[in-house]
């Protein structure tokens, strides 16, 4: 009887220990019971998702993109999913070439607007240098020592704009504010500034946007002979180019600016002129008068009578 006990027990207690070391392995290798083991590289998919090629050889989709892209030359960012060549299943995947697609397709910036030998892109990703000069900045520290006004031609300049006298046309001067941007028009005579007329309706002058865009006609009786002068001016604003035809009668703000950026010291007396200007801003207190300004001294007079004949000169800007 005994013998036929071990016959039995033995092998029981082989296979216990066999179970034992295996599951002692098992707990010692970090595995769980029940549970796939952890994979300690990347599959072949995996590979492919981290830009190896899998073990097939194929081309990995990192790959891809890149020659796509690199293909597409300097119009890379033109194309859309429906153009590419092959799948793209994964999220991250499509956001990279996504991110390639990106295009400032709403700048409106151009050369002329960025400063000279500064770089941008444009709306097709060619990288380009403005050309625009910037006026330098304003040294105000001097301003509280200013002893004198333009009229005197003795006062601090340091504040002033650069002023460019961008048409020596005989008889037809033009000098551009660097600062504003705006051409200015030497005086083209005197004329009275009637431009309230409620019997016969309202001038268009004031509905236009921009003022500019006011028409050339000249005719409206609404908008009073000023007005009209400059509407039906026809001049060049440069040297060498057709003559322009979006002149306006400036606002009062915008002759107040003008004293403040120098004209008569930049510009010059002679192109200046002691005059009083009209502008095409009413006396809101008063509809029988406008604003009008003195260039030499910076004397603004709110009630200037329109009937009265004034000095005229017209602005325009690029």
């Amino acid at each position: 009887m005994k013998g036929k006990k071990s016959k039995y027990v033995f092998p029981a207690v082989g296979i216990l220990i066999i179970i034992a070391i295996v599951l002692l392995t098992k707990f010692n290798s970090g595995h769980v019971p029940g549970q796939s083991p952890e994979n300690t590289g990347p599959s072949p998919v995996e590979a492919e998702k981290t830009g190896s090629s899998p073990e097939s050889g194929a081309t990995s989709k990192l790959k891809q993109g890149y020659d796509f892209l690199v293909s597409k030359g300097a119009n890379y960012g033109d194309s859309q999913p429906s153009d590419w060549p092959f799948s793209i299943t994964s999220t991250y995947w499509k956001r990279i070439l996504y991110s390639a697609l990106w295009s400032p397709t709403d700048g409106t910036a151009t050369e002329s607007d960025v400063s000279s030998g500064k770089t941008f892109y444009s709306n097709s990703r060619t990288k380009k240098t403005g050309t625009a000069t910037i006026s330098p900045s304003i040294d105000f520290s001097s301003q509280q020592y200013v002893e004198y006004d333009d009229y005197d031609a003795s006062d601090y300049t340091g504040e002033e704009s650069t002023w460019i006298k961008t048409s020596s046309a005989s008889g037809a001067n033009v000098y551009q504010d660097t600062r504003t941007g705006l051409y200015w028009s030497s005086s083209i005579g005197s004329y009275t500034n009637d431009f309230s007329s409620p019997s016969t309706g309202y001038c268009d002058f004031f509905s236009s946007t921009p003022r500019s865009s006011y028409g050339t006609s000249g005719t409206d009786p609404d908008c009073g002979n000023a007005i009209n002068a400059c509407a039906v001016l026809s001049l060049s604003s440069k040297n060498g180019q057709p003559a322009d035809t979006d002149w306006y009668l400036p606002s009062q703000k915008e002759l107040k600016q003008a004293y403040r950026d120098g004209i008569y010291n930049q510009a010059g007396s002679s192109f200046t002129t002691m005059g009083v200007f009209w502008s095409s801003t009413e006396n809101s207190n008063d509809s029988a008068n406008a604003w009008d300004e003195n260039l030499g001294y910076g004397r603004a007079y709110s009630y200037g009578d329109k009937t009265l004949s004034n000095a005229v000169r017209c602005v325009r800007r690029d």
